[in-house]
């Protein structure tokens, strides 16, 4: 069987010298990328001029106007490799390392899935900080089998999990699920953003997690996001766009009730700041609960080239 074309689109800002290092380790794949592409999210710090003179000819540039996020910076990536006739898409951010064959073991996973009748909504690597702790860990797809029992340890021993969201820290998906599901909702702008998207293109059936996929995640503020441990007042305030992202992913695919219980949670959680004389923390909650309850962004198609 022919192998597929691989895209690897990479998010950037700001972060020149990880994504110097998550470059480097994308060509050092034993099943190169047929083509990388980079959005580059109007970076100040010299990422333009690093990527046109180190990265001419290897790498394709997208340089955005504005910081778009996470969100509009994968949507626009997603597009442009749909443009370049990408079969595969290898999505991740500027500040994962991944395994020399981490390429390579996404695709024997995909192989041995649809010689199986069982293709995959999208595939996802195993993810460790740089300390070796388990991170970004999807959720388990618990859809049943003929008997009723839950499914996901069907291929177990193989290191294959289902999964019915994950992030965007190398997340491989198919030019017909683009088709079919759209690009990652830009308006998102950041957090939440690839939940949406992987819980959209997981409704027919689940992706899975590969085991024998490695890569780090070398994240600058490590652990679970929560606005009542960010330490980063910067940080602090886009708690708001989680919140409200969080409302629309539930409110789209889980239905309305598990979005009004995920909101009546935030304003629980605000009233405890409140109690404790967080008065900012607690607005950047009620904020994003009132936004999450008109947020309504329109899904995108591009078929390709």
């Amino acid at each position: 069987m022919r192998s597929p074309v691989v895209f690897a689109v990479v998010v950037t800002w700001n972060r020149r010298a990880l994504l110097e290092q998550c470059l480097a380790h994308l060509i050092a794949q034993t099943r190169p990328c047929d083509g990388l592409i980079v959005v580059d999210n109007a970076s100040d710090d010299g990422t333009a001029e690093m990527l046109a003179d180190a990265w001419a000819g290897r790498a394709s540039v997208v340089r955005m106007a504005t910081n778009t996020g996470g969100a509009g910076g994968f949507n626009a990536g997603v597009r442009a490799a749909m443009q370049a006739g990408a079969e595969r898409l290898w999505l991740m951010d500027d500040d994962v390392l991944a395994a020399p064959d981490a390429l390579e073991a996404l695709l024997a996973a995909e192989a041995a899935l649809v010689g199986e009748g069982a293709a995959p909504a999208f595939l996802c690597s195993s993810v460790r900080s740089p300390e070796g702790h388990l991170t970004n860990t999807p959720e388990i797809d618990r859809r049943e089998n003929g008997l009723g029992y839950p499914a996901w340890g069907e291929r177990l021993d193989r290191g294959l999990i289902p999964v019915r969201q994950a992030t965007f820290v190398s997340l491989m998906i198919g030019r017909a699920a683009v088709a079919r599901h759209g690009l990652p909702l830009a308006p998102m702008f950041i957090w939440g953003d690839d939940t949406e998207y992987t819980l959209r293109l997981s409704r027919d059936g689940p992706g899975h997690l590969v085991a024998a996929s490695r890569v780090v995640h070398v994240r600058a503020a490590p652990g679970r996001l929560s606005i009542e441990t960010e330490p980063d007042a910067e940080r602090e305030r886009l708690h708001r766009y989680l919140t409200r992202n969080v409302i629309l992913a539930k409110r789209r695919h889980e239905g309305a009730g598990s979005a009004l219980r995920y909101a009546a949670s935030r304003l629980r959680m605000a009233g405890g700041l409140v109690l404790k004389g967080r008065w900012r923390k607690a607005g950047v909650l009620v904020a994003g609960v009132l936004d999450g309850a008109r947020f309504d962004p329109e899904v995108e198609f591009c078929a390709g080239p």
